[in-house]
């Protein structure tokens, strides 16, 4: 079974090749979003773990851990994110931190 890195990298490779000017725009416009403000990249990594749990994405949850901790994220730094998104989503966004469990004992374990 593909990790979900992979799965995210072939999605990427698909959209280059069926649809690449779309695909461009898009890399463009959420390049430029990095840089309105002054927040710096981890604490975006963080934000985007918690917008990724309350999508209910589980491949958006690990890439944007991995990315997180790569960053220098603490762990309960991201688990705090991850269960922002739950406070806020209730039920269905509390049974997608598995995912993070799962992410996190991958990566600090």
């Amino acid at each position: 079974m593909s990790s979900a890195p992979e799965k995210a990298a072939q999605a990427m490779t698909y959209l280059q090749q069926y649809a690449p000017e779309e695909y461009g725009k898009y890399l463009q416009f959420t390049g430029s979003l990095g840089k309105i403000g002054n927040l710096p990249p981890v604490t975006q990594e963080l934000i985007l773990v918690s917008c990724a749990v309350a999508s209910q994405c589980d491949m958006c949850i690990t890439l944007h851990i991995e990315n997180a901790a790569a960053l220098g994220a603490a762990r309960e730094d991201i688990l705090q994110a991850a269960m922002l998104a739950v406070a806020m989503g209730g039920s269905p966004k509390l049974m997608y931190m598995s995912y993070v469990f799962e992410a996190l004992e991958d990566l600090f374990d």
